[in-house]
């Protein structure tokens, strides 16, 4: 009897030092930059440390290769546990039921740290993540766009360097001022109208702020419309014009970026990490840089919403795991490091309300996120919304910069388009 006490007593002992979890979380991670990597690396630690007997492992897999993988795993098997994933395709693995709802985690969070953690997403990305009434994604990362321009330009065109342009009309005028009133080479603003994600994330704001809408009540193409037809004759008009390079209509964003940086535009409209390349590049006109908001149109003002969020996948075994990782790698200080390593806004409203984000150039874009919305804004997103942001658009925009369509013609081969794709 003795030995038999003895060795229930070392059984439970062994019992009690197990962990509660014993858990594997793959996580497939898409950024290649060694900074995010080891800043990946930093919250998987500390995780790790916090949460005993859950083991996370981190797969590499490139923006490139990320939707391939993913519709690959899904055929043959293999998804993890939690990865990244573009803010326009959440709909889509969500509406055929490949992803799991996070209102669990949230809750569980919530309860832990006395959060709200639905309350502190953006406003726009709710339309990108609660899909259906329950939280699909949480945020990593958020951007948008706002208006650099040169006041030694302005001055130079006879323009108030104070008084950037508020409006897209305003903006059409503007540049035209500018590419009149600078040296041969120098063009108003640097505006995309190419088959390129640069053209989508900047006319976005034009027929939003027009108040267009891509997707009518009934669930098919809304903008056949006077709205999205004015918003297309600004932003088109400002090419027709003269006033952004010949060659837009073939050019990337990178082009335009690398053309600013140049001096060869009086405007742009771009992303914060603008203004850390111009602090790299020092040009000699960098302390006539200055940045305002996107402009308004006669409805709103309404910015570009990107960004990445987590996701955790249906077919993982570990949800609870999964859950836990996902909440702590996308709140508090652990996260905080890694938002500062990559140089992105955090996807978390109170975060980026305070340091480093309170440093110029950061306040106007952190202010601006509060009126940045995603396309099909006001509709939920959509499963067909990846398709529509890259092959649609864009189309327009171009047919019409390069004289080949008018105004209606191109609207209504659009709008054509766009309901063949929502019929699939």
């Amino acid at each position: 009897m003795r030995h038999v006490l003895l060795a229930a007593t070392a059984f439970a002992t062994t019992l009690i030092s197990v962990p509660a979890f014993a858990q594997t979380v793959t996580f497939w991670q898409f950024s290649t930059n060694p900074n995010d990597i080891a800043a990946w690396e930093g919250i998987i630690e500390a995780f790790e440390a916090g949460h005993e007997g859950i083991d996370v492992v981190m797969e590499i897999v490139p923006w490139s290769e990320q939707q391939q993988r993913l519709v690959t795993a899904l055929t043959t098997g293999g998804l993890p546990d939690v990865s990244m994933l573009g803010n326009n395709v959440v709909a889509q693995f969500q509406a055929i039921g490949a992803l799991a709802p996070l209102d669990d985690a949230f809750a569980a969070y919530d309860a832990e740290h006395g959060t709200d953690v639905a309350a502190d997403i953006w406003p726009g990305d709710r339309g990108y993540y609660n899909l259906g009434g329950q939280w699909w994604a949480s945020p990593i990362a958020v951007e948008t766009r706002a208006l650099y321009y040169r006041k030694d330009l302005f001055e130079q065109a006879g323009l108030d360097p104070n008084a950037p342009p508020e409006t897209w009309e305003e903006l059409r005028a503007t540049a035209k001022t500018l590419t009149e009133g600078t040296p041969d080479g120098t063009y108003g603003i640097g505006l995309s109208t190419s088959l390129d994600y640069f053209t989508i994330h900047n006319f976005m704001s034009a027929y939003l702020g027009y108040g267009a809408r891509m997707l009518a009540d009934d669930g098919t193409c809304g903008f056949d419309s006077p709205e999205f037809k004015d918003a297309l004759s600004v932003y088109t008009g400002i090419a027709l014009d003269g006033s952004t390079h010949p060659d837009a209509a073939s050019m990337d964003g990178n082009t335009f970026q690398r053309g600013f940086l140049d001096g060869r535009y009086g405007m742009i409209l771009m992303h914060p990490s603008l203004y850390r390349d111009l602090v790299t590049e020092q040009p000699e006109w960098l302390d006539q840089v200055d940045i305002a908001k996107v402009p308004a149109g006669p409805a709103n003002r309404s910015g570009f919403l990107g960004g990445w969020p987590l996701v955790m996948w249906d077919a993982s075994d570990a949800k609870e795991a999964a859950g836990q990782f996902i909440m702590f790698a996308t709140h508090g200080e652990a996260f905080k490091e890694l938002a500062v390593a990559g140089g992105f806004i955090p996807g978390s409203i109170s975060l980026a309300q305070g340091e480093p984000w309170t440093e110029f150039p950061y306040p106007l874009f952190v202010d601006q996120l509060q009126d940045a919305r995603p396309y099909q804004y006001p509709s939920e997103a959509i499963a067909q919304m990846g398709q529509l942001e890259v092959d649609t658009i864009q189309k327009a925009v171009q047919a019409v910069a390069l004289g080949q369509k008018d105004i209606d013609q191109a609207v209504s081969d659009l709008c054509t388009d766009i309901n063949t794709v929502l019929a699939r």
